[in-house]
């Protein structure tokens, strides 16, 4: 639980002015009102509009509005704010058009402005927001209510487009082949889309009506408004469309499209010489092919054959110091693209819990999992598992039936090996195939449904024994929502059921891994059984949410996880064993007063067990947000946990008692819509201990742009943690293991440097560099003694160290008998950067050109602290990778 929960009303990264990101917000449910009763509801009647079809030759695509067809065509207007005073008329009038063809779809606007020299046009990558003015189109042609194809374009012309789906989410990463052109002018400014109907889903009737609605922006009023109304207070954009009438004869559109394209890249390595493996400069060229076909009206089927995402930015450097692995975020298009159908979240609100899911498609082409474990003189290991091939069917009927199938296939990967001459390989990654079915089912206009999810792993036997992997991991539930009480409250619910099998060294390595560790002496509801050859378990949920209507928002929720519950083959949840309630209330006003366009306050609390009845603890968050009259942000919160037992500090020992912790930040920002803007985010949190352990950290940013072409962004942060009873390591004593912590003093500093260079609506330039340091000394060493003892001093030990070379050795017990265990001592520096030339040569057909570099520099040297700062980073050999790739859309 903490300060994301519930995320600020208006998010500028989609839209200029957050319009339609009520629904992506986590409004989390919101308390009856305060006396008690929830009155009917009334929604107004959604406007309507005829379909008119071209007559002759369809317009040109150029912004100007003067092509005779479009005086045919029926005119919509009368525009209502969304943003900030909700129902009031549009400062300035907006007229909307609507022809069609056999082929397409065509959308005019021409947005009024008096003042055209203040219309705001900033040029920007594709996709990403700005604060300029933008028009908007969301097209609903399954009109299911649910789903939706949402195409924008600012005045400068730069497209955005998204896919909407479960009425208010958003799946950014769906890219559609689409022409528009915008016109400023002495009435204001233009837009003209054309959209071929073979990127839109439709039926087969012969007259059909289609949801739709229109949008517009205008940067310097901070103003949001569209045709058929929206509220703040309904969590509902798709199904509070208006509809387009009497769509006839639509012809089914080709449905093919072929992208092959071709990669040619160059490496240049640091390396010793005298290693065998080693090539300073290695060349080499690919081909690929991405490929869509319409397999109905309805069905669509994506694949990707030798898929290669070298164009994508490389994860941010971090340091992890616990015993679970870390997050990273899709970043291929392939996976991104129509991932919404796939999701199936494991966790509740927001922050890292946020992340559980039973999906997590960065383990298809993971790094490989084995590694070379013997005496070698040189091993070369691949860092990246080759993906072969993948495939995607997605769809939604028309009656309601949206289905989601991927499947896709990743090869053995071997390391080289060279000891004593002799050169030999091994097998570090089996070839795996990976599947997930996702099938839902709407009703009641989609204000309830019911799905099933189901995920498969399969590996090469031979080689999953050899590295002690699971064969086959299978999971599988269902799931439900419903909304009731006039569509204000929503009950979700879920029960999903897991099984892997393999080797019983793999199977004993799973029931011993950080989410479980079976092996904890004092876990008498857990049993480890290194026979096993199978696992099995399960998770459920049960969530209460008041989803629309009125201020006051809040949710209960009560999540399951078994000890026996394993999806990380294909998902990813880092602990089970454990049952947690969550509750929330919260207050959001979004109505612009005397000084604050809108403000929400939030309280929340969860609890957890393990399913041996013990607590973990008990925590609390307060939080609030606000933004002013100026577009200024500003948000604030508090988080306090009690003492609990945290079964994972020991990794694999008894549970440790936790001290009570109290934590808290403040953040905030200028005015968007500035050419500087500034922004701040601080978090400090102390927990009361022996000696104390504290953190405290930074985060200062500036945007900057100098034209309206060019953005860039610094930010800095910085971090220093002191933590006095860090993991060091296990010792095996005569009697029992030993489980000796450190005191650990830790800073990192790093800097994130972007720069987006929009130099037309189709050649862009971006770069990306982060340098990044992380050092840490430890001191203070200690053993557990009573683990669970309420007071500090009781539950460790002070042990005397001597340092040894990089080790350390100690008397553990008195007896006189040196024990070693490593220096945990820590210095990192790293430096990623990349820079990407995008090129839209052609509609659909794109040209890559990037650069990407990479330093890498580590130590057990404690006491370095910074240093010479960021010149050791650049005094270490970098790695350069340079690549073009060209990809050619065809649609025969």
């Amino acid at each position: 639980m903490g300060h994301e929960n519930v995320r600020n009303l208006v998010r500028g990264g989609v839209l200029a002015l957050g319009l339609f990101q009520v629904g992506a917000v986590e409004v989390v449910g919101q308390a009856m009102d305060l006396e008690g009763a929830i009155p009917a509801r009334t929604t107004p009647p959604l406007p309507t509009m005829p379909a008119v079809r071209v007559q002759n030759a369809p317009p040109v695509i150029d912004g100007r509005l003067d092509d005779v067809t479009w005086r045919l065509a029926s005119v919509v207007t009368g525009f209502v704010q969304f943003d900030p005073n909700e129902g009031v008329a549009a400062t300035h009038d907006t007229e909307v058009r609507v022809l069609y063809d056999d082929d397409a779809i065509y959308v005019a606007f021409r947005a009024f402005d008096p003042s055209p020299e203040s219309i705001v046009a900033l040029r920007t990558r594709r996709d990403q927001g700005s604060g300029s003015d933008r028009v908007h189109v969301v097209i609903d042609s399954y009109f299911d209510r649910r789903t939706a194809f949402h195409f924008a374009v600012n005045a400068a012309g730069m497209k955005m487009d998204l896919y909407r789906f479960d009425d208010t989410n958003e799946d950014i990463g769906w890219d559609a082949v689409w022409d528009v052109a915008t016109q400023i002018d002495d009435l204001g400014w233009t837009a003209e889309f054309r959209i071929p109907l073979s990127q839109l889903r439709f039926s087969g009737a012969p007259r059909q009506d289609w949801g739709i609605n229109f949008a517009r922006d205008i940067a310097r009023y901070n103003e949001a408004s569209t045709w058929a109304p929206l509220s703040r207070n309904d969590q509902a954009i798709v199904s509070r469309s208006g509809i387009l009438q009497g769509l006839e004869n639509l012809a089914p559109a080709s449905r093919l499209e072929v992208l092959p394209y071709s990669v040619m890249r160059g490496k240049r390595t640091p390396g010793d010489p005298t290693n065998p493996f080693y090539r300073p400069t290695t060349a080499a060229m690919t081909v690929g092919a991405d490929l869509k076909y319409g397999v109905t009206q309805n069905l669509t089927l994506d694949l990707t054959v030798n898929p290669d995402f070298g164009q994508v930015e490389a994860d941010p450097s971090q340091v992890n110091l616990t015993a679970f692995e870390t997050f990273n975020p899709e970043q291929r298009p392939f996976f991104q693209e129509g991932a919404g159908i796939f999701r199936f979240g494991l966790g509740w609100g927001g922050g890292d819990t946020s992340q559980q899911s039973l999906f997590y498609s960065r383990r298809i082409g993971r790094s490989p999992q084995g590694s070379y474990s013997g005496t070698a003189d040189w091993v070369d290991a691949p860092q990246q598992t080759r993906i072969l091939g993948a495939a995607k069917l997605s769809g939604k009927s028309e009656g309601g039936w949206s289905v989601g199938l991927l499947s896709s296939l990743t090869r053995q990967e071997e390391a080289r090996v060279m000891t004593a001459g002799l050169a030999s390989g091994l097998t570090v990654e089996p070839m795996t195939s990976y599947s997930v079915l996702r099938v839902q089912r709407d009703f009641r206009e989609g204000a309830s449904a019911i799905g099933v999810i189901g995920t498969a792993t399969a590996r090469d036997g031979e080689a999953a024994d050899a590295l002690r992997l699971r064969k086959n991991a299978f999971t599988g539930g269902v799931d439900f929502r419903h909304r009731f009480y006039g569509n204000r409250l929503e009950l979700r619910g879920s029960f999903i059921g897991s099984r892997v099998s393999g080797s019983p060294e793999a199977i004993d390595r799973t029931q011993r891994s950080s989410a479980r560790y079976f092996q904890r002496p004092d876990a008498k509801h857990l049993t480890l059984d290194p026979d096993a050859r199978s696992m099995q378990g399960y998770a459920s949920s049960v969530e209460l949410w008041k989803v629309a209507g009125g201020n006051w928002r809040y949710a209960l929720a009560t999540l399951v996880r078994s000890p026996g519950f394993e999806v990380n083959d294909l998902g990813f949840l880092p602990q089970v064993d454990a049952i947690e309630q969550v509750a929330f209330a919260g207050y959001q006003n979004t109505r612009p007063g005397t000084r604050l366009r809108r403000w929400g306050v939030n309280l929340s609390g969860s609890s957890s067990w393990d399913f041996g009845g013990e607590n973990q603890g008990l925590a609390g968050n307060l939080n609030t947000q606000l933004t002013t009259l100026e577009n200024r942000n500003v948000s604030a919160g508090i988080t306090g946990a009690t003492r609990g037992l945290n079964a994972r500090a020991l990794r694999g020992g008894p549970s440790l008692r936790s001290d009570p912790r109290v934590s808290g930040w403040l953040g905030g920002s200028t005015d968007s819509r500035k050419d500087v803007q500034f922004g701040i985010s601080h978090g400090a949190s102390y927990r009361w201990a022996g000696n104390g352990s504290w953190e405290s950290n930074a985060s200062p940013w500036v945007r900057w742009r100098p034209n309206e072409w060019a953005t860039v962004r610094v930010g800095p942060s910085y971090a220093r943690r002191v933590e006095d009873t860090q993991w060091v390591g296990r010792l095996a004593d005569s009697a029992e293991p030993v489980y000796v912590l450190g005191r650990m003093d830790q800073e990192t500093l790093g800097i994130d440097i972007r720069a987006d260079l929009a130099l037309a609506s189709t050649l862009t330039l971006q770069f990306y560099a982060q340098p990044f340091m992380s050092t840490g000394a430890f001191s203070d060493f200690k053993r557990v003694g009573d683990p669970r003892a309420m007071s500090h001093g009781a539950r460790f030990i002070p042990i005397t160290v001597e340092r040894v070379g990089s080790a350390y050795q100690t008397d553990l017990t008195g007896d006189g008998n040196q024990r070693q265990f490593g220096s945990p001592d820590f210095n990192i520096r790293q430096f990623r950067s990349n820079a990407v030339l995008r090129w839209e040569f052609r509609p659909g057909s794109t040209a890559y050109l990037v650069w990407a570099q990479s330093r890498d520099f580590f130590s057990q040297e404690s006491g370095q602290g910074f240093g010479d700062g960021f010149g050791s980073i650049f005094g270490s050999a970098p790695e350069n990778i340079f690549m073009l790739k060209v990809s050619y859309w065809m649609n025969p």
